[in-house]
């Protein structure tokens, strides 16, 4: 057998005990987008070199490991047969350069069409395709605001989003891929360039559910899919502080988990809609006690089967609804039960939304219960220590610093928070939830201080 080349750089000789239809560093291109255009699955730069050379069995091949999906997969999604998607990947068959074949291909997957546009213009970074992009980005979302407020038959415009005739394992599988997708970028970028994807995304499985066929079993995966995208979808609406949304989207979430019978889903529903309430519990301070109603909800739903690391996720909701309504009794108890749970360790059952409960997680929660029960000094010892470990992401670093130049301020430290602030100005992209932490040191903040004009240009951008 001869060697195999990568489709997506045509350099490196591919392992033949590799299952990659590319190699590893265009598969990491892949899933990291350039930063200069909006970051999601079909504008990483490989696709778009593949596309502008008219190579479009590299393409091909490119979507396949994006989307982390096997050849049987693919021409489950695509209704080729898996020798087809062979033959396509190796170059053997040329049907996809046909309109028609590319457009179905397209519209199999989820591209939008104006992502081809580098296949049009012979440029990998074509202009009119980001344009393009963006607009229709914009338009799924006021379609989806205009769903929410006059209903689920009304204003969706879904004549523009395909969908398959019969939906089988392997769609389950591509949006299950999606998702993380979305959330993997969510970690780089922020909610505000991923929201209008992910409503666009949960239009077609909307229309999957209503129109498609499909069997029991299938549909019941269906109805869990469609909870876990309102869920990310919730959170990215969260992220840009479109509370509105998040809650209608949570709310949607939690019908699905119903409908499916996935206890799982219901509990990951229950915990976001704990942290908005306590969220919104800043302004209506009631919103608290609903925070617990929905903890006590999630406890139900996990009784049979939860993990330490759920037990501990509820916790710690749990924790700072009491702080939030001022009894450190039961905040410091629900904080000490959270601690108890993680020291388990982490168990095979672990659902995957319980990822991020740590150590590191709790040492936020402490600092959070203790700004919000007036402690502010120990908040900045918690924050403090929570910075140290060098394993946090870029874009909780800054959310958590964020934190710090709160617990700065109230504790009287006021020019070094406001300098702590300045700086992460400078780094802020992508999440108005951060952005929002600041507006304490906006209000100190003198009106023709450089920290205000730069805090009020984010804020109306």
């Amino acid at each position: 057998m001869g060697e195999r080349l990568c489709p997506g750089c045509r350099r490196t000789v591919l392992s033949r005990y590799s299952r990659d239809p590319v190699c590893a560093p265009c598969l990491r291109a892949t899933r990291g987008a350039r930063p200069v255009t909006p970051a999601w699955l079909w504008d990483c730069l490989p696709m778009r070199e593949a596309l502008a050379s008219a190579d479009l069995a590299a393409f091909v091949a490119i979507v396949r490991a994006a989307m982390g999906l096997s050849q049987l997969d693919l021409a489950g999604l695509t209704g080729w047969s898996q020798s087809t998607v062979a033959r396509v990947e190796s170059g053997e068959r040329d049907t996809i350069y046909d309109i028609r074949e590319l457009l179905h291909f397209a519209d199999a997957v989820g591209m939008p069409r104006h992502a081809l546009m580098p296949l049009i213009a012979g440029d990998p970074v074509a202009d009119a395709a980001v344009a393009g992009i963006n607009q229709d980005m914009e338009m799924d979302r006021r379609h989806f605001n205009g769903v929410l407020a006059g209903g689920f038959a009304a204003g969706i415009g879904w004549a523009s989003v395909t969908i398959p005739t019969r939906v089988e394992a392997p769609h389950i599988k591509h949006l299950n891929a999606t998702i993380q997708r979305l959330y993997s970028d969510d970690q780089r970028i922020g909610g505000g360039m991923l929201l209008a994807p992910a409503l666009h995304l949960l239009a077609r499985v909307r229309r999957m559910l209503d129109e498609a066929d499909f069997t029991e079993s299938i549909g019941r995966r269906l109805l869990s899919t469609a909870g876990e995208l309102c869920v990310c979808a919730g959170w990215l609406a969260y992220d840009v502080d479109d509370q509105n949304l998040a809650r209608q989207l949570y709310a949607e979430a939690y019908m699905y988990a119903g409908h499916a019978g996935d206890e799982r889903l219901r509990v990951n529903v229950t915990s976001y809609l704990a942290m908005q309430a306590i969220r919104l519990a800043r302004t209506y301070p009631g919103r608290a006690r609903e925070a617990l109603h929905s903890v006590a909800v999630g406890r139900e739903a996990a009784r049979r089967w939860a993990t330490p690391r759920v037990h501990a996720l509820l916790a710690v909701r749990e924790a700072v609804a009491h702080a939030t309504l001022g009894d450190q009794i039961a905040c410091r108890r629900a904080i000490a039960t959270a601690w108890r749970e993680v020291e388990h360790g982490t168990h095979e059952d672990d659902p995957a939304w319980t990822g991020f409960v740590s150590e590191t997680t709790l040492t936020y929660f402490e600092g959070l219960t203790s700004m919000t029960l007036d402690k502010p000094v120990r908040a900045v010892d918690r924050f403090q220590r929570l910075l140290a470990d060098s394993a946090i992401g870029d874009r909780n670093r800054l959310y958590y610093r964020s934190c710090l130049a709160n617990a700065l301020l109230a504790s009287g430290a006021k020019q070094e928070s406001l300098n702590e602030g300045l700086n992460l100005l400078s780094q802020m992209s992508g999440s108005r939830r951060t952005l929002r932490e600041l507006a304490p040191l906006r209000a100190v903040a003198g009106e023709s201080s450089e920290f205000a004009g730069r805090y009020d240009s984010l804020l109306a951008a």
